[in-house]
């Protein structure tokens, strides 16, 4: 049979949309970086899946990735056990990186795959692994990037966190107001009491008058809403 080479060139050019995208997020342009880094996420994920969560990861893969992902899979023998410090090591081993950034590098293809992928399949797939693991491998912030016009989980609460935040501030600096002008009238009304020469009242009285104007007035600044 021979194939029609516009179908292998579309597969290729497929693949290389989705190295692109997380290149992009990786910060390089280097392909075959990204292509080991990537071909690294795939294999240390998909054996720790079941087998019916490694395929429904797969069947969104694009060809040429998807072949990647099944070259050397053994269905038989997953998910296979295996301690996040050696998951790491193998990680780092496949991607030819130091053990230090494979962190990092992970979650940033996670990030990529996530604007790939449909919403919500990675974490699906990130269920399915032990919590260690699953955190090693999740996108920053623990969620997927947004897609298009949707607003992720995270920047919906970073955003809400930052509204509740500023809100607080707002009424912070509201109540330190109202206590400044409280505070201001009752000096000035302190003042006033003490400042008639002569006093039309006898001095002791009228301080005392003064005195208890003030003490009116600060309470009211201390009240609580």
């Amino acid at each position: 049979m021979t194939l029609r080479p516009h179908a292998l060139e579309h597969a290729e050019r497929t693949a290389h949309e989705w190295l692109a995208t997380i290149g992009r997020h990786l910060g390089t342009q280097d392909l075959d970086f990204t292509f080991r880094v990537v071909r690294a996420w795939l294999h240390t994920v998909r054996d720790r899946l079941p087998v019916e969560g490694a395929a429904h990861l797969a069947a969104q893969l694009p060809e040429v990735l998807r072949g990647v992902f099944y070259d050397g899979w053994a269905p038989s023998r997953v998910p296979i056990r295996i301690a996040a410090g050696e998951c790491t090591a193998r990680f780092a081993q496949e991607a030819r990186i130091s053990t230090a950034e494979v962190p990092d590098v992970a979650s940033t293809v996670s990030s990529g795959l996530g604007e790939m992928f449909s919403p919500g399949l990675l974490e699906t797939a990130f269920a399915q692994m032990p919590d260690q693991l699953a955190t090693l491998f999740r996108p920053a912030r623990g969620v997927r990037p947004a897609r298009g016009g949707e607003a992720s989980a995270a920047g919906d609460e970073a955003g809400s966190e930052h509204v509740r935040t500023a809100g607080q501030t707002d009424d912070r600096l509201e109540r330190l107001e109202r206590d400044v002008r409280a505070l201001t009238d009752a000096v000035s009304a302190l003042a006033s009491g003490l400042e008639h020469v002569p006093p039309p009242e006898p001095p002791g009285e009228t301080a005392a008058k003064a005195a208890r104007r003030a003490h009116q007035l600060l309470p009211s600044a201390r009240t609580p809403e």
